[in-house]
């Protein structure tokens, strides 16, 4: 019997033994094996989800190669003994020369780095879905962003931002203006919504249109001037968008970003917010939660003012506080303050991902592997610059208020940074 006559049922059986990157390493075989890898991923046939770090390339971005890191935890003893990453080669013109700064549901959303033109993309499937380029985002009063040719032909991107020191020429504009990509759904019917630029405004498009349409503005919603977008989340069953700001105001909206309600107004006394924290919204289990950051220069040895060795960090930040707090069901517009955000310390055995992509959580019983009401964390810099490019890659346990962190922030450079990647594996 020829390799690619194997029956349906025994492929199932072996492909759902195996790692993502010889899982998908297994889809590439032949047509019939990518038949029925791909099929079950599109049917959801009894699908285990399987979350996994996606490092930056240790080879660089122009290689290809996809460098996974398994999280998963059965004995104390793995993260010594185990070599616990994972390479998926062969992507080509996919991968290569793009940035990968999101992802949801076994998809990454990845961007050029001289068009900016961010795309949907399956590295099961090969399948990619585009979305406007980012040149097309509208000019605002404080946002100017254009592309020049140079003298041999290239093209040289600019951005600034009305201050002088915002403004950054072709080689820093990639990494700097995009801080988060959120998609409804992974088809060209969903609806994406991006976090840009130094003030961090919204703007969203849909796969076919022409231009990305500004989203709703802070200043329309808040008198603090120092108030920007943190977060997005995408609700399935209501069909709308949630965001979050710095001073833990909610907006939702839906997906041509109107019918905009304020679910929770923004924090009146600025002096209350801690800059070294970010803020992440989800929903589970019916309740509106929201995840509180909170980090640290790691040593001082790393910072800026110091003489770094070549290749050094300049500085390393590292998180040191998470907090969890649920928004009380009887919240009134009239007013909004801390005590109407209410501490969790128990997730009834989901576990929430949080970081530079979407936030997901998932439960320990379907996720072999993970630990249950745990916060799992990667790289989020508050400044997006490579410049900051230490790992901050771990969890933290609510119950037993522990931290446990992944890789030695000083083990290697970390851009762009780490995201979260959701394989599925397959059992019959």
């Amino acid at each position: 019997m020829a390799w690619s006559a194997l029956p349906t049922d025994l492929l199932c059986s072996i492909s759902s033994q195996l790692p993502i990157a010889d899982f998908l390493r297994f889809s590439f075989v032949c047509t019939s094996w990518n038949y029925v890898v791909a099929n079950n991923v599109i049917l959801g046939i009894d699908c285990h989800p399987s979350p996994r770090l996606l490092l930056p390339n240790e080879n660089g971005q122009a290689s290809g190669i996809l460098t996974f890191y398994d999280i998963a935890i059965k004995d104390e003893s793995d993260l010594e003994v185990l070599d616990r990453h994972h390479y998926l080669s062969s992507l080509g013109y996919h991968i290569s020369g793009r940035r990968c700064i999101g992802s949801k549901d076994g998809w990454l959303v990845t961007l050029d780095k001289i068009d900016l033109q961010p795309r949907i993309f399956n590295p099961l499937t090969k399948a990619e879905i585009c979305l406007p380029s980012f040149f097309t985002i509208p000019e605002e009063h404080c946002i100017r962003i254009r592309h020049e040719f140079a003298s041999n032909g290239s093209i040289e991107t600019f951005y600034n931002e009305i201050h002088p020191q915002f403004s950054t020429d072709a080689k820093s504009f990639h990494e700097m203006y995009l801080r988060k990509i959120v998609i409804s759904s992974n088809d060209s019917h969903g609806t994406a919504v991006c976090i840009y630029g130094c003030e961090k405004l919204l703007a969203l498009a849909k796969p076919g249109d022409q231009a990305w349409a500004l989203g709703p503005q802070v200043p329309c919603y808040g008198t603090n001037e120092l108030d920007e977008f943190e977060d997005v989340f995408y609700h399935k069953e209501e069909h709308r968008f949630y965001v979050i700001t710095n001073f833990s105001m909610v907006l939702a909206f839906d997906l041509i970003g109107k019918n905009i309600e304020m679910i929770c107004p923004p924090i009146q006394d600025p002096f209350t917010t801690n800059f070294d924290c970010n803020n992440y919204i989800f929903f589970l289990l019916g309740s509106l939660l929201k995840v509180e950051r909170v980090t640290s220069i790691n040593n001082l040895r790393n910072l800026r003012w110091h003489a770094s060795a070549p290749g050094e960090p300049w500085y390393s930040k590292q998180t040191i506080g998470i907090s969890v707090l649920k928004l009380r069901p009887d919240v009134t517009t009239s007013s909004c303050s801390f005590s109407q955000w209410i501490p969790v310390d128990d997730l009834e055995g989901f576990s929430i991902f949080i970081g530079c992509n979407q936030t997901f959580a998932l439960h320990h019983k379907v996720a072999p592997g993970i630990r249950p009401n745990c916060v799992y964390f990667t790289d989020h810099p508050v400044v997006m610059s490579p410049d900051e490019v230490g790992h901050d890659i771990g969890l933290y346990d609510l119950q037993s208020k522990r931290f446990q962190y992944f890789v030695d922030p000083y083990s290697e450079p970390n851009w762009p940074p780490s995201i979260w990647y959701l394989s599925h594996h397959f059992h019959k």
